[in-house]
C-alpha cells in the first residue's frame, strides 16, 4: 500500500492479499479450499457489495487485478500514482504490490540503476511533458509516462557508471542520482543547467 512506502523505503505494515486465482487465471473453486470458502464468507456481503463482483456475483470473490504470485520474488521499484515529485521506492522481492502502486520489474536493466534514473530530473521531466498536472501541482507517475522514458541498452553502459547509478539510489541520494543519470545520457553543460544539474 501507498503508506507502506511514505519515507521512500519499504516499511511493511502486516496487510496481506489472498489469491482467489489458480495459476492457469480462473478462479478456484471454494469448495476445494474449505478454510478459505469460511474466510470469504464470513465476509461476503462485504466483498460481494464490490463493483467488480457485482458485474459477474458468480464471481464474487474475485480481485479486481489478477494476481501473478511470481511477482513478490522479483526485485521490483513501486510508484504511486499522483506525487509532487518522483517516490520510485525499491523492493527486494520480498512483497506483493499493492494494485494501488506500479511496480517496475526488469530482465535487462539492474533494478536499483533503474531507480537511480527514475528518481533524476531527467525523469521527472519525461513525466511533466506528458502528465497533466494535478491539483497543487502534482504529476502523475502512470505507466503510460514512465514507458516513454528512453533508457540506454543496460549492456552498454560502463561498470563504473552502472556501480554509480546502484550506489545513488541505493543511498536515495538525489544529487548523485542525478549526477549518474546526467553521465548516462551525455548530456551537455547547457542541457545540465537546464535540468538544475549545473554549477
Amino acid at each position: 500500500m501507498t503508506r507502506d512506502i511514505q519515507g521512500g523505503t519499504v516499511e511493511w505494515r502486516g496487510l496481506g492479499v489472498i489469491n482467489p486465482f489458480q495459476d492457469d487465471g480462473r478462479l478456484v473453486d471454494l469448495a476445494r479450499f474449505p478454510r478459505l470458502c469460511r474466510y470469504l464468507e464470513a465476509r461476503r456481503e462485504q466483498i460481494a457489495g464490490r463493483h467488480v463482483a457485482q458485474k459477474a456475483p458468480a464471481n464474487w470473490y474475485r480481485t479486481i487485478d489478477r494476481i501473478t504470485p511470481a511477482i513478490a520474488g522479483k526485485p521490483k521499484l513501486l510508484i504511486p500514482d499522483i506525487k509532487g515529485a518522483a517516490h520510485i521506492v525499491y523492493e527486494d522481492g520480498q512483497l506483493y504490490p499493492h494494485h494501488n502502486l506500479y511496480y517496475i520489474t526488469s530482465d535487462t536493466w539492474d533494478v536499483r540503476a533503474l531507480q537511480a534514473v527514475l528518481l533524476s530530473g531527467i525523469a521527472r521531466l519525461f513525466v511533466a511533458a506528458y502528465s497533466t498536472r494535478m491539483r497543487g501541482g502534482f504529476l502523475r507517475f502512470q505507466a503510460q509516462y514512465l514507458r516513454r522514458i528512453r533508457l540506454p541498452v543496460w549492456e552498454a553502459v560502463s561498470e563504473g557508471l552502472r556501480a554509480e547509478l546502484i550506489d545513488a539510489a541505493a543511498r536515495l541520494d538525489l544529487e548523485a542520482c542525478n549526477r549518474a543519470v546526467f553521465k548516462l545520457y551525455g548530456l551537455s553543460e547547457a542541457e545540465l543547467a537546464a535540468l538544475g544539474g549545473g554549477d
